[in-house]
């Protein structure tokens, strides 16, 4: 009876425990059913589920019942009676939603120990995302180029902002509603380089015959709809630029780049610089060129290759090309790798750019000068095709197809030299130690280079093409890869890989760099096949990359925590086709590359070696990316390559400048920076300056003159200058900065202590304050200065190397007393970027007028004659050029041929400015990006 008794008090106790540890481990059950604001959504996109208790992430598993269109989500708690549950719905283009959760037990079923919750969820779309699928919508109607027609869009959503919200939802709402036919893989989405404050603006272009018809919206009103054709006439460029106003030439050179088969990466780079343009052509052409006959050098002894050089580009702001060569070679300001300023007192000009390809190793370099003939290619375009007068346009079309059929036939080589020395790389380009300038920039200095005494270097024997790679295969790369991460995901951590998923990032050198001499885009619609990531959703993150680098992909995991980032590295090898993913010596090949393994020394120095030469940039950007930052913040740490403490000033700058010195009418913003580190890429993404707009100069000086008299400990960024190329003035402002402290003594390594200070600055850009920051940031103006033309001048040309010193040294000055108040004085500032404002061209760097004084790269195309030559009039697309006439589809309208019997229906050629006055034409749309630029 005892026995028995002591058995029947084991089996309570065991009960006891077993229902107490049931208890403390309870299975939920949450049934969530998702509708859209917009119906055909509910089958495109997959939304994104998060569960926390009192905002700590819960794990849960998914499953989806196709019979109900429910999303079950089942998770473990050890305290449901005390839980505070949320759920989180999030999807790309609609208003995050969040619903508390209050879980209950079955009723039904007494012996069910689950708890149960049930939602019903109607998402609505943002207003920019709406705004996005309103204008495809209408221009459907219009061009009908979802039934099969070429189409390209150009917009200038992403930067710029509507309603003071980031508008990549516009694109998100594009590429939905075009359902395919518009895509990142194709190449047919261009997005403009624009500021924040600048208007919105969405062209869609299709091809009709031999014309180009566009529906051009400003935010959501039809702004222009006809022809933008290379063959446009005198009339009908007139009501081109009369409706778009500065836009015209930009959205038209695309347009017909694109029209002719411009390469995707260089009409990335042209709009990136703003406009196509035989300086951006012939950047592009460098580029090729440099690579072709003067190739990284590479270490093959441990049987992989390892670069052992890097380029450096030193420029002349102001002639285009430095601006693609930037995109093309990752060669950015802010990595040091662009340094240029006016030296054109040295026998130099905008049209020159050198190249030093530096040996660490041997500490000596390869100098390579080149340049492009303006006049010597408008000659050899006239004798090619008969051609009496030049129209920029069809001028253009020819540089592209000469451009990808022999890119050295475009440029000069000026010098090429050997064995350059340390001493004299230094003298060029200046030199840092430890984040201390010690060496100035001298920049391109042409009387200097031509007294050196080195030997010629000898050209590479340019490589043999393997021959391009099509759409279809590149596609199918991007599938592979993602599908093997899938794979992989399932195999070492047990977690499927969901389509659409926000909490999934791609990383990816695609889209930069080349595969056989071909442009890598269409792996993006591979990927977004299998996992539904792309740029508008924030979630494919192309990282900037020069094009002759390996194709390689990172597919990250962010853990319910928030913090834990498992990771898979892939790449392709291009000889054998094969994908490879990185692992540990053990096999391993998800990786966390989160804080918690960045701070310990021996996982990082592993992921190091897993990742390779990109570690850093992945590793950098994956931990932004988790905060999820705003979209323009994480396309400047894309532009930028990586994610450092240095390129965050480059943020509150901008911002400081917008708000404090917002640009008049007719303004544009110019920057000449005398500590140059990584704020300088976010500068010029951002307050939109970049040296092929002669907006942008770059000039070390040494480290005592950056030191603030005025901010102890502080450092004098550079000058903010803005300019007036009407009135030939400006108020050139120098810019003061103190870093902030922070706590950072919980970090053992390099990688963590930057993780965390990145952090901290992207918590300050948002408003809040770092709970481990010691001492604040200073941020001010130091010196506040009115200039002459002349004044500008010297700034531009480095003021013999004491720019800062020189600007204090001007006297203080009211706009009155250089321009007479009746001769002008201020005008209303320009209200871009919201509905009602501006509908006028950029208010950032690409402004009309001359965009510097001593550059070749401006409105009015200096050292060139320019006019218009009435041509024949057309009745192409004439009627169609109404914005009235949207309800009727302009590709019904039938095109006539041009009357003129040499097929130069041109409507602009160099000659004599005057006729441009008396033909009563807009002179900034005609001239605009015209050659020289």
């Amino acid at each position: 009876m005892r026995e028995l008794f002591l058995v029947s008090v084991l089996l309570l106790m065991v009960l006891m425990t077993g229902s107490v540890a049931a208890a403390d481990n309870t299975t939920c059950e949450v049934g969530v059913l998702v509708s859209y604001q917009y119906s055909d959504d509910t089958a495109r996109i997959n939304p994104t589920f998060e569960i926390t208790d009192s905002g700590v992430g819960l794990n849960y598993t998914r499953t989806y019942d196709p019979s109900s269109g429910y999303t079950k989500l089942i998770f473990q708690h050890t305290n449901i009676s005390s839980a505070n549950l949320t759920l989180t719905v999030r999807a790309p283009g609609y208003i995050t939603a969040e619903r508390r959760l209050n879980l209950t037990l079955n009723p039904r079923d007494p012996r069910d120990t689950r708890y149960y919750a049930s939602l019903n969820l109607l998402l609505n779309a943002t207003e920019a995302y709406r705004l996005g699928r309103d204008v495809t919508e209408r221009a459907n109607r219009i061009l009908n180029f979802t039934s099969g027609s070429e189409v390209l869009v150009i917009t200038t959503a992403g930067l710029v902002k509507y309603r003071n919200k980031t508008t990549e939802d516009v694109i998100e709402g594009i590429l939905n509603r075009a359902g395919g036919v518009i895509s990142y893989g194709k190449a047919n989405i261009l997005t403009l380089r624009r500021t924040a404050v600048d208007p919105l603006c969405t062209a869609f272009i299709i091809k009709k015959g031999k014309d180009l018809l566009m529906a051009f919206y400003r935010n959501s009103t039809l702004v222009y709809l006809g022809t933008v054709s290379q063959n446009m006439t005198i009339t009908q460029w007139n009501n081109l630029t009369s409706r778009l106003g500065e836009d015209a030439f930009p959205f038209a050179s695309l347009a017909n780049a694109w029209a002719v088969g411009a390469p995707a990466d260089l009409l990335k780079q042209a709009a990136f610089h703003g406009h196509m343009c035989i300086g951006t052509i012939s950047g592009y052409a460098m580029s090729k060129t440099l690579y072709m006959y003067y190739p990284p050098l590479q270490d093959w002894s441990t049987g992989s290759p390892i670069e052992i050089t890097n380029y450096v580009t030193i420029g002349v702001p102001g002639g285009s090309d430095d601006d693609a060569l930037i995109l093309a070679l990752d060669n950015t300001p802010g990595k040091r790798s662009y340094l240029g300023f006016d030296t054109s007192g040295t026998g130099a000009d905008a049209s020159m750019v050198g190249f030093i390809r530096w040996n660490s190793r041997t500490n000596t370099g390869t100098l390579v000068v080149m340049k492009f003939d303006q006049q010597a290619l408008i000659d050899l375009y006239k004798r090619e095709t008969g051609a009496t007068a030049v129209s920029e346009l069809k001028f253009n079309a020819w540089l592209v197809k000469k451009v990808t059929q022999n890119p050295t036939s475009l440029v000069t080589i000026v010098k090429e030299l050997d064995n350059l020395t340390a001493d004299q790389y230094y003298y060029l380009a200046g030199r840092e130690v430890n984040y201390n300038q010690v060496n100035e920039t001298h920049g391109l200095d042409m009387e200097y280079i031509n007294r050196l005494n080195l030997p010629n270097a000898t050209r590479a024997t340019p490589a043999t093409s393997a021959g391009g790679v099509s759409y279809t295969e590149l596609r199918e790369i991007g599938k592979m890869a993602a599908e093997m991460a899938k794979n992989i995901f399932m195999a070492e951590r047990g977690v499927n890989l969901e389509r659409d998923s926000l909490n999934i990032a791609v990383l990816t050198s695609a889209g930069y760099v080349y595969l056989n001499g071909t442009p890598t885009d269409a792996c993006y619609d591979g990927i977004f096949e299998v996992l539904g990531s792309r740029l508008s959703r924030k979630n494919l993150l192309p990282i900037h990359s020069p094009f002759y680098k390996p194709l390689w992909f990172t597919f990250v995991l962010k853990g319910a925590d928030g913090r834990t980032l498992d990771s898979v590295y892939i790449t392709y090898n291009p000889t054998t086709g094969a994908l490879t993913a990185g692992a540990t010596p053990d096999g391993i090949r998800v990786n966390d590359i989160g804080p918690a393994a960045l701070n310990d020394a021996a996982r990082d120095t592993a992921n190091s070696r897993i990742f390779g030469s990109s570690y850093f940039s992945i590793e950098s950007i994956a931990n932004a990316w988790k905060y999820d930052i705003p979209y323009d913040q994480l396309v400047t740490f894309l532009f930028h390559n990586h994610v450092c403490p240095g390129v965050q000033p480059g943020f509150f700058i901008t911002e400081y400048a917008f708000e404090n010195y917002p640009l008049e009418a007719g303004q544009q913003y110019q920057w000449f920076g005398t500590s140059i580190y990584c704020k300088d890429d976010a500068l010029l993404y951002l307050m939109g300056v970049s040296p092929g707009t002669g907006t942008y100069f770059a000039k070390r000086v040494l480290q005592d003159e950056l030191e603030s008299p005025m901010i102890p400990g502080g450092s004098e960024e550079g000058i903010l200058i803005l300019w007036d190329p009407v009135k030939k003035v400006g108020k050139a402002v120098m810019i003061s900065f103190r870093w902030p402290q922070f706590d950072l003594s919980d970090c053992t390594t390099r990688n963590a202590m930057f993780e965390k200070w990145a952090a901290a600055f992207i918590m300050l850009y948002s408003g809040q304050t770092p709970a481990y920051m010691t001492s604040p940031m200073v941020l001010t103006k130091e010196v506040e200065k009115w200039i002459t033309e002349d004044e500008l001048r010297v700034i531009q040309s480095g003021a013999n190397g004491n720019p800062l010193a020189y600007l204090r040294s001007i006297p203080a000055r009211t706009l009155d007393d250089l321009i007479p108040v009746n001769n002008g004085g201020s005008q209303s500032g320009n209200q871009g970027g919201v509905p009602g404002g501006s509908t006028g061209g950029s208010t950032g760097g690409v402004s009309s007028g001359s965009h510097g004084v001593t550059g070749v790269h401006a409105g009015y195309s200096p050292g060139v004659d320019l006019s218009t030559s009435p041509a024949g009039e057309s009745a192409a697309s004439e009627a169609s050029e109404e914005s009235s006439v949207e309800g009727k589809k302009a590709y019904e309208v039938k095109n006539a041929t041009s009357s003129s019997s040499d097929g130069e229906s041109s409507w602009y050629v160099y000659g004599i400015v005057g006729v441009l006055v008396a033909a009563g034409l807009v002179a900034f749309g005609f001239l605009r990006g015209g050659a020289g630029k």
